[in-house]
């Protein structure tokens, strides 16, 4: 998928608290799992996806892999699912990714 710039720096970030709270280096894939695995139980109000929409751009050029393994994909159906009903729209992984991960940042919601 081709992200922006802006959404890079998140997931990158993402990463790195991830890796320093787990005294481990971190993958994107193991970063995006855990955030699935935290926002399975949060409320998500149609505010939160908005408001992280109109400040962070989605599209850009950077390229980034994500294989969603068997392991943990119905988590991941199940939270992109739940943001296609509270935009009332269907919406792209390369969105749905970066918002869950600022979701469960430490500090946000949680």
């Amino acid at each position: 998928m081709l992200i922006s710039q802006n959404c890079f720096a998140l997931l990158a970030d993402a990463m790195c608290d991830f890796s320093k709270k787990t005294a481990k280096f971190q993958s994107l894939r193991a970063t995006v799992q855990h955030a699935c695995s935290r926002a399975s139980s949060m409320e998500i109000a149609r505010e939160d996806l908005d408001g992280f929409l109109a400040q962070h751009p989605i599209d850009g050029q950077i390229k980034v892999w994500l294989e969603v393994g068997p392991e943990w994909l119905d988590d991941y159906n199940a939270v992109r699912r739940r943001i296609a009903q509270i935009s009332g729209k269907p919406v792209k992984d390369k969105a749905v990714i970066p918002f869950i991960v600022h979701l469960t940042k430490p500090g946000h919601l949680i």
